[in-house]
């Protein structure tokens, strides 16, 4: 990951959503289309609230593709789900 999560820093300000890859993965899977065509200013609405992170909207790691959510089918949701990469590495 770029930037590094654990440099010799203890400050976790660039973690979650403040990250930019990190955000790319929390990001709600129905927003993951526009993360990747203006990751920015997606990234500042995750940060600001205008893009809400509830317990119901999977997020984009769930979902195959590289990056994470890019074959994501919004007509047909269960396709893809639970083969994202991480996903897949840290299942049993």
């Amino acid at each position: 990951l770029e930037p590094p999560i654990y440099a010799d820093n203890k400050s976790r300000a660039l973690l979650g959503v403040n990250h930019p890859q990190l955000a790319a993965m929390l990001c709600p899977i129905k927003h993951a289309k526009a993360y990747h065509e203006d990751p920015k200013k997606v990234q500042a609405e995750l940060q600001n609230g205008v893009i809400r992170i509830h317990s119901v909207a999977w997020p984009a790691f769930i979902y195959e593709g590289t990056p994470p959510g890019k074959d994501f089918d919004p007509d047909n949701v269960q396709e893809g789900f639970s083969k994202g990469y991480y996903l897949k590495r840290v299942s049993l």
